[in-house]
């Protein structure tokens, strides 16, 4: 057994161990009283005997051992029934002690009764009920019906001075000292006898007590004959005497159960009450007194069980086992059932055969032997039962079910057995009955072992209904305890059985406990919605406070109830009546926090002025913790705890803790009042609860802490209450002006009621709460649940700070300057990526100077400051490129400074604004997003001189900025398929706006890796016709410009350019660190943008680093709008964003644009530019990795002369350049495929089965626009198509003007094998081919497949490209492996990427094959 099954076990070995009577002469009491102790009180301590390891062998020859054992000593007068009455009284101590324990617990506040306290309580109250089942079971000791509690031997105890102790041995033993049982018959008087000599050392030495210990041995035998010395120490000499002895006494002593010994114990206890228990008793004769009961126990009880067992058993076995026995007793008990139901039944004597058997089944149970005990107590039952002892068969069954609890067989049995043990106890008449408690409160604590809460309060609500009250409301607890402690509890039955146990307590007279259990029940019908079961709790709470004249208490319980708007018009009425009632009675003039009217705590408004100001009544309406988040790192923080060293700067550091507001200047507090009863209430007298400490009084005082700060408050007011004021005047008291307010609420009503205080000059002003007078006569007072910032951290580590219109905490000062803030051109509509210069105007209105100017917006990504000289040009000349190189910035200090100002604008060093004077400074609007914008800025400034109190001042200014979509730019960039070291880099455009048409005026490339160039006009080799103005016709055709520079709505447009890898360029040119290229035609004379300055490289790196913190420049979901929903697709739709490769990094693309609104074609030249507006667009960190490992590109001549008459056939020289960009070792295969020629004619919807010169539909070549060239579309990379030729017009004749020409063949190797081709090397393998007729063909028919080989590189970074390289490359260590987007690097065993473990061999299983790029190559027949 383990846990709660273990403790039970432990309490029937307990409650169920060998009785021993005691039977001493006076002398031997009076030499205990020394120690205050009887004799059985002195030897109680020492019979729990553990580590015995007692060998027993009961009915079987196979022993067992008994490692611990009880002994039970009671004296021969207290072996019998206490009567009814003194039972009663004796357990009504019990719970009177009980009370004495609770009472302070009445005295606690009504609010503090929770759940967790209820659990508290349950188990503070649950040892306080075993005491009292422990006392009510031994109430019910030494009954007739049952032997576990018959003596088993007799200590006859003699003391050494007596006179003749052989003859006062055998006057022990007389049938007057014996119990009444063993009188009537029903106990055995053949006991074990002991005879013990007490000595006391006290009265002279030991030696005639052993001339008396011979003489004994000589009468009574040796064996049973020993001597005992006790009071060796002294009370002033005794230091072997532990400290903790007195408790060792105490914690064993029974209450006494009869009239006279309880008055004999009484009169000891007075008498002896300065003496001290077991003062006289050292450690040697705890020693001795421990032999003493061991030696009895193991040497003389034990083996006298032992033995009487084996009699009986064998006893019974002869006559009552076997067939015939059994038929025997079965004819003898025939005829029985005929006769009457008696409450006891036939009358046994011990020495009947059913008497026999129960002291043998007891015996055997005391002794822990249950298998006998079980077999013999189901032997007896049948003989009980039949007889109709129904007492009898009881307690039988109550042993059956006790006997397999302890075996730990069959549980199920034992409940059984226990309810027929109950149902039969209460059939026995009423005398039985609290036998039928016993049992149900074992049957409860078997439940509560097995965790069968809920069956155990089923046992005790059902055992409550035949008890008496006090009984029965004990039970009723403990049961409402158990619902208290299922899983889940069951709250509902908890508190209605305390509901019924606080009934029952009343009943009784035990108002203590009624309140106690009251109380508990509180916590679960507490805002539960069943409030006429609360309002009855509370009002018998207050009634048994009343009646134990505690009105202060009883108040509280009875104001619960005078808010109940759910009670009837005449019960309300009752309720207030009697409340009133209590208050007038004894409480006339205290304070109470009262709940009627009902008064919101939590919402209310105050209107002051403090260090925050708004620049319009929009931004006075934004939440408090939208400005907190936008002034978070600009508002300095909270300053910390003031020491005693700092008393003299007091003032200044609570600044933050406390609003700011001005002397002299009115603080009103909107609090709604609500009637909640269907009667009229008359309050009177409401005002604010201010506390009010002037600043001289802080200055020499100091100020531990700023939050509920221990204040020297002599010279404070605290308004608690006015008296005399008439409604709506004005009261002066010190330095506060307050107004008081009456009015009358009717049924239902609410009020909305201001009420207002004036502080008269510098200092400290709480405002507390309200108070007011109802009816006249009680007086409400209840405080503001919100009054300052908290000290107590949260859970992300931050102060809770409550909104300024909440915090009632005011520093009080004298002198508060105010800024004005005006922000001009704020448009309310732009479109996407337009660019707008604003004017920032600051007034200051004051005579004091501002300093310390800084700015902050919620969203850096739409608004920064640019800078003073920005005014000095128009818009947009001031974004054009200067050739004032000194001008130019660096990115990454820009870079640096926004990420660790977390983008906060200060204004230069030494700009000031003087009071009446203006300041104009120019901002950048830079709409990135679309959608509805919510602009909240903040700008901060300090005063000149510093003000104790106010070191700085905010302006909040908010706008609302409509972003409507105008283009959608997405880049593309991928290896080009002419030259490994060049990309392509493809601009896609799309026109979104619903209307307008836009300009194409620049796009650039920012940074100092790339460079951008234009991609080679059609026409590369010029003739002499195509001079001049054809030239220029021609470069304006380039894939990389479009016709026109208009694009209009709902239109898209494709631009390719070509992206080279420039390396990082230190001198810098009037361009600065970019590469830009017009849109526009090459005669166009508009001047650039600069890219490389000013706000457009601000926004640019604030994009960037939007994307890499995407969080720290998020915008707000309350706020953006639809902005979560637009553009962003531009990053995405270029590719990977955060990586790049070892030799570029990534690419930062800016497309420029404008728009006028009723600008045409025509008229653009001529337009002033005072309408116009640039569109920007930044695409930011384009990745150029490409998706496959390797690259590889087929070099040649473009076009060959042949005479084909001389020579058949025409053979060409071409080599296949292949660099590996993995960071594996590669083994790459080349192969090469001849085709068989195909009828001309033949029309083959397949494009690749296509072979040599044919027409290309128009639909299959690229939106490049009409000029577009077949080279341009190849270096797009938008022909993925090898056998694929475009021209111009499929009608037209080609450009050699022949007709298609047969196929081509390869003249080298079908197959070349690159064994190892090293990360980051370059191979060439020479090809050639050959061709038998003129015509322009498409070399592509070959194929690369490739392996990565086992070896990987240990570092991470790629070298630059090296020559035909077949072996493997040491890398340096420190360098990083960075992998195409899209290929997975080969994985070793483990799962893991083979590359990025420090050893440099891993299993690699990664494979590929890509077909051969397109070259075209013209074959030309030439004459001799």
């Amino acid at each position: 057994m383990e846990g709660a099954g273990f403790a039970l076990a432990q309490s029937l070995r307990q409650q169920m161990a060998p009785v021993v009577m005691v039977l001493p002469t006076p002398k031997v009491e009076a030499s205990c009283q020394r120690n205050s102790l009887s004799f059985v009180d002195l030897l109680r301590p020492f019979c729990s005997l553990a580590n015995v390891n007692v060998p027993v062998r009961t009915a079987s020859e196979q022993p067992y051992r008994l490692q611990e054992f009880y002994v039970r000593m009671f004296y021969a007068s207290e072996i019998c029934q206490p009567q009814t009455e003194t039972a009663d009284l004796c357990l009504l101590e019990v719970v009177n002690d009980t009370n004495d324990h609770l009472s302070g617990e009445q005295q606690g506040d009504a609010q503090k009764s929770d759940f967790m306290k209820m659990r508290a309580m349950a188990d503070a109250r649950t040892p306080s009920f075993q005491k009292y089942s422990k006392e009510f079971m031994r109430t019910l000791a030494f009954s007739e019906h049952e032997a576990v509690d018959h003596p088993v031997a007799c200590i006859q105890a003699v003391s050494s001075s007596d006179e003749h102790p052989i003859s006062k041995f055998v006057e022990l033993y007389n049938t007057e000292h014996l119990p009444a049982l063993i009188n009537e018959g029903v106990m055995d008087p053949k006991l074990l006898k002991l005879y013990v000599l007490v000595h006391d050392l006290q009265e002279g030495s030991v030696d005639r007590a052993n001339e008396i210990l011979l003489e004994m041995r000589s009468t009574f035998g040796v064996n049973n004959c020993r001597i005992l010395c006790i009071n060796s120490g002294s009370p002033e000499s005794n230091e072997e005497v532990p400290n903790s002895s007195e408790d060792m006494w105490s914690s064993h002593l029974l209450r006494p159960m009869t009239p006279v010994n309880a008055q004999e114990t009484d009169k000891l206890d007075r008498d002896q009450s300065r003496r001290m228990r077991g003062c006289y008793i050292t450690k040697a004769d705890m020693e001795e007194l421990t032999d003493f009961v061991l030696d009895i126990s193991v040497k003389h009880i034990i083996p006298t069980m032992e033995l009487k067992i084996r009699t009986l058993y064998q006893q019974v076995a002869a006559t009552r086992k076997g067939l015939k026995n059994q038929i025997k007793n079965l004819w003898w008990r025939k005829g029985k059932d005929e006769i009457p139901d008696v409450s006891n039944g036939p009358l046994y004597t011990y020495s009947s055969m059913e008497s026999q058997i129960r002291v043998l089944a007891d015996y055997a149970f005391m002794l822990r032997d249950y298998e006998l005990a079980l077999s013999n107590y189901r032997l007896l039952s049948s003989d009980y039962k039949i007889d109709k002892a129904w007492k009898r068969y009881a307690g039988v069954q109550e042993m059956i079910g006790l006997s397999l609890f302890m075996l730990d067989q069959s549980r199920r049995e034992s409940e059984l057995c226990m309810e027929t043990a109950i149902n039969y106890y209460q059939k026995s008449g009423t005398s039985s009955a609290k036998y039928a408690t016993r049992c149900a409160l074992w049957l409860a604590e078997m439940h509560k072992a097995k965790g069968q809460y809920r069956e155990a309060a089923i046992v005790l609500f059902r055992s409550s209904t035949e008890e008496e009250s006090l009984r029965a409301a004990l039970l009723l607890e403990q049961a409402a305890y158990c619902y208290l402690r299922t899983a889940p509890p069951m709250l509902r039955k908890c508190g209605f059985h305390l509901v019924l146990a606080g009934n029952q307590y009343t009943n009784c007279g035990q108002r203590k406990l009624a309140m106690l259990v009251y109380r508990s029940a509180l916590s679960i019908f507490r805002d539960q919605g069943w409030n006429y079961i609360s309002d009855h709790v509370h009002f018998h709470l207050g009634r048994l406070c009343t009646l134990l004249e505690n009105n202060a208490i009883a108040a509280q319980f009875f104001k619960k109830v005078i808010a109940c708007s759910h009670q009837s018009p005449t019960n309300q009425a009752k309720y207030l009546a009697e409340f009133l009632s209590v208050i007038e009675s004894d409480l006339k003039g205290a304070v109470l926090e009262l709940d009627l009217p009902s008064v919101d705590l939590e919402h209310v408004h105050v209107h002051f002025e403090d260090q925050r100001t708004y620049a319009s009544s929009a931004a006075a309406s934004v939440p408090e913790e939208v400005w907190s988040s936008v002034e978070e790192g600009l508002v300095p923080a909270a300053d910390k705890a003031v020491n005693w060293l700092d008393a003299k700067t007091a003032i200044a550091k609570i600044a933050t803790d406390y609003n700011i507001c001005v002397a002299g200047g009115e603080i009103g507090v909107d609090v709604e009042f609500r009637n909640p009863l269907q009667v009229t209430l008359d309050v009177s007298g409401v005002s604010l609860v201010c506390n009010f400490t002037a600043e001289s009084t802080i200055e020499e005082s100091g100020l531990q802490n700023a939050e509920g700060s221990k204040v020297d408050l002599s010279s404070s007011v605290d308004h608690l209450s006015l008296q005399d004021g008439q409604p709506g005047t004005n009261l002066e008291q010190h330095d506060l002006t307050l107004s008081e307010e009456a009015f009358t609420l009717k049924a239902g009503e609410e009020l909305i009621v201001r009420l207002k205080v004036k502080p008269s000059r510098a200092g400290i002003l709480r405002v507390m709460g309200v108070n007011w007078i109802l009816s006249k006569i009680a007086h409400g007072r209840r405080d503001f649940a919100v009054l300052g910032r908290k000290n107590k951290l949260s859970r992300n580590n931050k102060r809770d700070e409550p909104p300024p219109h909440q915090r009632l905490k005011f520093r009080v000062l004298g002198h508060m300057p105010r800024l004005e803030v005006s922000l001009h051109e704020m448009p309310g509509r732009v479109n996407t990526g337009e660019v707008r210069r604003l004017v920032l105007e600051l007034s200051n209105p004051s005579t004091a100077t501002l300093k310390t100017i800084k700015f902050k917006t919620n969203h850096p990504l739409f608004l920064l400051v640019g800078d003073s000289g920005d005014l000095d040009q128009e818009f947009p000349g001031c974004l054009e490129v200067r050739r004032d190189t000194s001008r130019i910035e660096d990115a990454a200090s820009i870079e640096e400074e926004c990420s660790t100002s977390g983008f906060i604008f200060s204004f230069p060093e030494g700009t000031v604004l003087e009071g009446g004077s203006t300041l104009l400074w120019p901002l950048w609007l830079h709409a990135s997003q679309a959608g509805t914008i919510i602009l909240n800025t903040v700008i901060y400034y300090e005063p000149d001189k510093s003000i104790i109190g106010l070191r700085f001042r905010t302006v909040r200014i908010t706008h609302s900025l409509q972003v409507i979509p105008s283009l959608r730019v997405g880049v593309q960039i991928s290896p080009s398929p002419l030259h490994l070291e060049q990309f392509l880099l493809r601009l896609d455009i799309e026109n979104e706006h619903s209307a307008e048409s836009f300009w194409l005026r620049q796009v650039s490339c920012a940074g100092n890796q790339w460079s951008l160039e234009s991609l080679p006009p059609p026409i590369v080799e010029a003739s002499e016709e195509s001079e001049g103005a054809d030239s220029v016709r021609a470069a304006y055709l380039s894939a990389s410009v479009c016709p026109s520079q208009l694009l209009p709505a709902g239109q898209n447009l494709s631009l390719f350019f070509k992206l080279l890898n420039v390396g990082s360029r230190k001198v810098p040119t009037a361009e600065g660190l970019t590469s830009n290229i017009k849109l526009g035609p090459p005669s166009s004379t508009e001047p650039l943008i600069d890219i490389a300055s000013g706000p457009l490289l601000n926004f640019l790196l604030r994009e960037k680093l939007h994307l890499r913190k995407p969080a720290h420049l998020s915008v707000p979901q309350q706020q953006a709008g639809s902005a979560a929903k637009a553009d962003r697709k531009i990053v995405t739709a270029s590719g990977s964003s955060g990586e790049s490769l070892h030799d570029g990094g990534g690419v930062d693309v800016m497309l420029i644009s404008e728009q006028q609104d009723g600008m045409s074609i025509e008229k653009r030249d001529s337009t002033v530019n005072d309408s116009l507006k640039v569109v920007v667009h930044d695409i930011c960190q384009n990745s150029v990795q490409g998706s496959a490992p390797l690259v590889w590109v087929l070099e040649g001549p473009r076009c060959v002369e042949h005479n084909f008459e001389k020579d058949p056939f025409c053979e060409v020289s071409l080599t296949l350049t292949i660099s590996n960009r993995s960071s594996f070792n590669a083994s790459i295969k080349v192969e090469t495929f001849d085709v068989k020629p195909m009828p001309l004619a033949s029309s083959v919807p397949n494009m690749e089965k296509r072979v040599g010169w044919f027409p290309l539909a128009p639909s299959a070549s690229p939106a490049v626009g009409e000029g577009t060239t077949a080279t341009a579309a190849l270096e797009s990379g938008t022909s993925t198509t090898p056998a694929t030729v475009a021209t111009t017009n499929s009608d037209k004749e080609n450009v050699c003007g022949m007709s298609p020409c047969g196929p081509y063949m390869w003249c080298n190797l079908r197959s070349t094998k690159i064994s190892l081709l090293s990360a980051g090397a370059s191979a060439q393998v020479p090809l050639c081919v050959a061709f038998f007729a003129p015509g322009i063909y498409d070399i592509s028919r070959y194929q690369i497949s490739w392996s990565l080989l086992d070896k990987v590189l240990e570092t991470r970074t790629l070298p630059k490209s090296k020559s035909l390289v077949f072996g493997p490359q040491k890398l340096s260590k420190n360098t990083e492996i960075t992998y195409a987007s899209g290929f997975t690097p080969p994985a070793d065993k483990q799962g893991g990427v083979s590359g990025s473990s420090s050893s440099g061999f891993k299993s690699s299983t990664s494979f590929g094959v890509g077909p051969g790029h397109p070259l075209l190559l013209s074959v030309l027949e030439v004459a001799l």
